[in-house]
């Protein structure tokens, strides 16, 4: 897979148009108050504790070294604000962490439409609550563990500093992609496995959290942002198409494989619904094995093979050798119960429930624009196209 650490930090600017939500505001509001008095409570103990360091000094060191306070005022500033920022941000994700499940959960519902199985609300958060700051131990751990080694480097000219960052970017992506995977059931190795399946991405998303956590202010909003951000990452790219449907997407599923379809580029990805590469992703199965499943599918799955056939030609560049006995043509006339139903339909020209006749127009109009045969689409997808339009005006 392309490695794109741009689109990764992209996921975090998404984080921050979701928690806009009216439906997520108030599992953000919470998380955010924590690290708002985090922050105040420790800036003014700090604040507090110097004061009285200067005024101890003051009785001790003699009247022309009183200039010293315009120095070490400063440096206490900046000592300050590099604790504020890398260790009360730490303490406030410990804190809020059963929240952030929550927050977690409502995004996936919101991008999925999918409810998890678990109990919600306070019930859930009492529930969870020693496990979830269990495993936020355990994610210490592990980052400072690997902190010592990256530290040590820190002392490598230009090398070291570039290092420590890739470093800190790496684990924020794990700090905040637990929360979705945890609320799948994924344990903390299966979890880092698929984090590191798609390396740059997720290096990507933490280096953008990691930058707008210096930022004051805009660092208040990190970590619900993160939370929301990550978990979209989840649902759309660690998780895999099978339920998410996003906007100007098309999908195409037959019995052995589903198709998804970018309206804007004419991109195909999809997932295999069949056969012994069950669960995966197209992209993730070598072009050999899906010939294979090409041949045992033109014997006994035709629709399955020629949405496969497009997706080997577009994707792969891979010629496909067609059966010498033709195929039958899409009969228009099929029984009712073997018809396109509206909810595929709707699937194919990726439009949502309440979409009007102006907006199956348009959608099939953008799709024949990528996919249609004398464009170097396919006829299979232009068939399929076609017919939604049809079934959806009637």
């Amino acid at each position: 897979m392309p490695v794109d650490p741009a689109s990764g930090a992209g996921y975090l600017l998404t984080g921050i148009g979701l928690i806009s939500r009216p439906g997520l505001r108030r599992y953000v509001i919470v998380p955010l108050l924590i690290n708002i008095l985090v922050f105040t409570a420790g800036i003014a103990a700090g604040v507090s504790w110097f004061e009285g360091f200067i005024t101890w000094m003051h009785g001790r060191v003699p009247g022309w070294l009183q200039w010293l306070d315009w120095v070490l005022w400063p440096l206490f500033v900046l000592l300050l604000l590099v604790l504020v920022v890398y260790g009360f941000s730490l303490i406030a994700n410990l804190i809020a962490a059963p929240f952030n499940g929550l927050l977690a959960q409502k995004v996936e519902l919101l991008l999925t439409g999918r409810p998890l199985e678990q109990d919600g609300g306070a019930v859930r958060l009492l529930k969870d609550l020693v496990p979830t700051l269990w495993d936020e131990a355990r994610k210490v751990l592990y980052a400072l563990l690997w902190a010592i080694p990256f530290l040590l480097l820190l002392f490598v000219p230009l090398v070291g500093p570039v290092l420590w960052f890739l470093f800190t970017a790496w684990i924020l992506a794990v700090q905040y992609a637990d929360y979705p995977m945890g609320n799948n059931g994924l344990k903390f190795p299966e979890q880092r496995r698929r984090l590191r399946e798609r390396r740059g991405l997720c290096l990507g998303f933490g280096a953008a959290t990691a930058g707008l956590s210096l930022i004051p202010v805009l660092n208040f909003i990190v970590m619900p942002s993160a939370v929301a951000g990550a978990t979209a990452l989840w649902v759309r790219e660690l998780k895999g198409p099978r339920n998410y449907q996003g906007p100007h997407e098309s999908r195409v599923a037959t019995r052995g494989v589903r198709l998804a379809i970018d309206q804007l580029s004419g991109h195909i990805s999809g997932e295999l619904l069949d056969g012994v590469h069950q669960g995966q992703s197209l992209d993730a199965v070598s072009t050999q094995d899906l010939l294979e499943l090409l041949v045992r599918w033109n014997q006994m799955d035709i629709a399955s093979a020629e949405a496969l056939e497009v997706y080997l030609e577009r994707e792969r560049g891979q010629p496909v050798q067609r059966p010498a006995a033709p195929r039958a043509a899409v009969d228009t006339k099929l029984p009712p119960t073997l018809r396109m139903v509206p909810e595929e339909a709707r699937a194919v020209l990726g439009l949502a429930a309440d979409a009007g006749q102006d907006e199956v127009f348009a959608a099939h109009r953008r799709l024949m624009l990528r996919l249609h045969p004398d464009r170097g689409g396919s006829d299979y997808l232009a068939a399929k196209i076609n017919e939604a339009k049809d079934v959806l005006l009637g």
